[in-house]
């Protein structure tokens, strides 16, 4: 899980609170009622939102807050599991990693799913004080709002993406079912053109940026590449200012069958590395701008992908073979290759495009390109 801790890196080491990464203090979650209620509220908002992080071991003004105070208490998947079992229902499952900072500071960090064709309840209450439920109320609906918080569903407009993100789970039920009773009877679709000129010149522009940067030019042949594009009866585009979220909420969503690592459009944060609006007329896209993030130039993560994510549906991923990596393999960087590595990679993007596609109302196919 070396990726996964590469990407979990910048919570910790550049602690910035929002509404998908929630920053607490250390919490006595083995002999306070109250802890456990408080974090249970925290769970349910984040997975309502879409999922997000929870950062242990940082003050309000987000400074390092000291070593652990309570070391009975071990951070760990049992741990959550029997505050979401005993909170909430629909369950869910989390992932918790101990992530060591720059600095060197331990921190647990809890990440959390998003919801799934239901959203997420809490099912009891936090302990009684002055007649008062605390931490948490039973019956109650929780999610992230500005402040940040996790507060209750109090209007329609909270309640709309939720309900979206549910309806896309009973579409994605539907369309497996049809699909399952036309598989064989559907023509095998040729990769369409469109598809080409937009692969194409997501690589030329990555050949460009290994070029220019001039640290790594092994990078211009020791590489791979994965594109697909999203194909229907209509010309729906999803909504530019809503891609990053969106994007989002899918890195979580494919990790519930495929994790190998770093995710593969993650949205970085720090402004070196954080994706941009671009336009590029060799795409295909004319004029229209689409999402571009390229983690090589200036990077201090190691990595070099570089990708691209267009509203009207297609995405390009670009990087560098995992394999060359010393912190991976004591072998001679471009001497070793494993189709494990690339197998679960190309499986997590097919597990991408078929989520990005359930955003669009009529989707029929999704086309592949990789090299």
């Amino acid at each position: 899980m070396v990726g996964t801790r590469i990407e979990l890196q910048e919570l910790v080491d550049s602690p910035n609170e929002s509404l998908e990464a929630e920053y607490k203090e250390w919490l006595d979650l083995v002999n306070s009622n109250e802890a456990r209620a408080n974090l249970a509220r925290h769970l349910a908002a984040l997975s309502n939102f879409g999922g997000g992080n929870i950062i242990i071991g940082f003050t309000d003004a987000m400074q390092f807050a000291g070593p652990n105070p309570h070391p009975h208490v071990s951070y760990d998947h049992d741990l959550i599991a029997g505050i979401v079992k005993k909170y909430l229902e629909p369950p869910f499952q989390c992932n918790v990693f101990n992530v060591q900072s720059s600095a060197g500071n331990e921190h647990p960090v809890i990440v959390v799913p998003p919801h799934g064709p239901a959203p997420v309840c809490a099912k009891a209450g936090g302990p009684m004080v002055d007649g008062k439920s605390k931490g948490i109320v039973g019956g109650t609906y929780y999610i992230r709002k500005p402040g940040p918080e996790s507060a209750p569903i109090l209007t329609a407009s909270e309640w709309a993406p939720i309900i979206r993100r549910c309806v896309t789970h009973d579409k994605s039920a539907i369309l497996a079912a049809v699909d399952a009773a036309l598989r064989g009877s559907v023509p095998g679709i040729a990769t369409p053109d469109a598809l080409k000129q937009w692969h194409d010149a997501a690589h030329t522009r990555f050949l460009k940026t290994v070029s220019d940067d001039g640290s790594r030019p092994n990078l211009a042949k020791w590489h791979w590449q994965l594109s697909y594009s999203i194909d229907g009866p209509s010309s729906q585009h999803l909504e530019p200012d809503q891609l990053i979220q969106t994007l989002r909420e899918v890195n979580r969503e494919v990790t519930d069958l495929v994790q190998t690592g770093w995710s593969m459009f993650h949205i970085f944060t720090r402004p070196d590395l954080q994706p941009f609006f671009e336009t590029d007329l060799a795409s295909g896209q004319g004029e229209r701008d689409f999402l571009e993030c390229s983690v090589l130039a200036g990077s201090e993560t190691g990595g070099a992908d570089l990708w691209r994510v267009s509203a009207d549906g297609k995405a390009t991923l670009i990087r560098d073979y995992w394999e060359d990596e010393p912190i991976r393999s004591s072998e001679t960087a471009g001497t070793l290759f494993s189709p494990n590595m690339l197998a679960t990679s190309l499986a997590e993007f097919v597990r991408h495009g078929r989520r990005v596609a359930e955003r669009f109302d009529s989707p029929s196919t999704v086309s592949f390109r990789c090299e």
